[in-house]
């Protein structure tokens, strides 16, 4: 059903998977663009819970950031993502809120990080949020062709092993202080 991307989504199919009647539907989501409207905003709160649940965990937590993240875009977010982007076209805003806080928030713990004296550049936390969306989401669409794994075993073991590594080479840059510039007032 889904398949097609968002252009194949019929209310009526819909209503029959869910078991429901096709006026049900139409009750709770007005139309078909305010069902697609309904599960990007579901896409949206999933990719926001997983990666700032790994910005918010305590410090010397067992989370790992980078893996977290990527989790979050596997399983389907992922396509959810592309089609957001199919089915709101030209109106899209420029950015999305969602990667906007992503960046205060990892900014914030940058800051904490840092200590006194650092000023800690914000175009640089971009960066970071940029790198490892897209890394992410790519590798949810293509990382496991790109690996060309020759079973599920392995597949799993060189997708970990890419995520330790960028996690690794994210949280050195982090918490060393690249990308920062002595505040010039201490």
């Amino acid at each position: 059903m889904g398949s097609a991307g968002p252009a194949g989504i019929r209310l009526v199919q819909i209503a029959a998977r869910a078991g429901v009647s096709h006026p049900t539907v139409l009750h709770h989501f007005g139309s078909r663009e305010g069902l697609l409207q309904a599960l990007n905003r579901r896409a949206l709160e999933e990719l926001k819970k997983g990666v700032l649940g790994s910005i918010r965990a305590p410090e010397g937590a067992d989370e790992d950031g980078v893996a977290l993240t990527f989790q979050t875009y596997r399983n389907g977010l992922a396509q959810r993502l592309i089609w957001m982007l199919q089915v709101e076209g030209q109106g899209a805003p420029a950015r999305l809120e969602v990667f906007e806080e992503i960046v205060r928030e990892l900014h914030a713990l940058r800051v904490r990080l840092a200590g006194p004296g650092v000023e800690v550049d914000e175009r640089d936390t971009r960066s970071i949020v940029h790198l490892t969306a897209i890394a992410a989401f790519g590798d949810a669409i293509i990382g496991s062709r790109l690996r060309g794994a020759a079973d599920a075993e392995g597949e799993a073991a060189q997708r970990v092993a890419f995520e330790r590594w960028l996690g690794v080479l994210l949280t050195d840059h982090i918490t060393k202080g690249l990308g920062s510039v002595p505040n010039e007032r201490a």
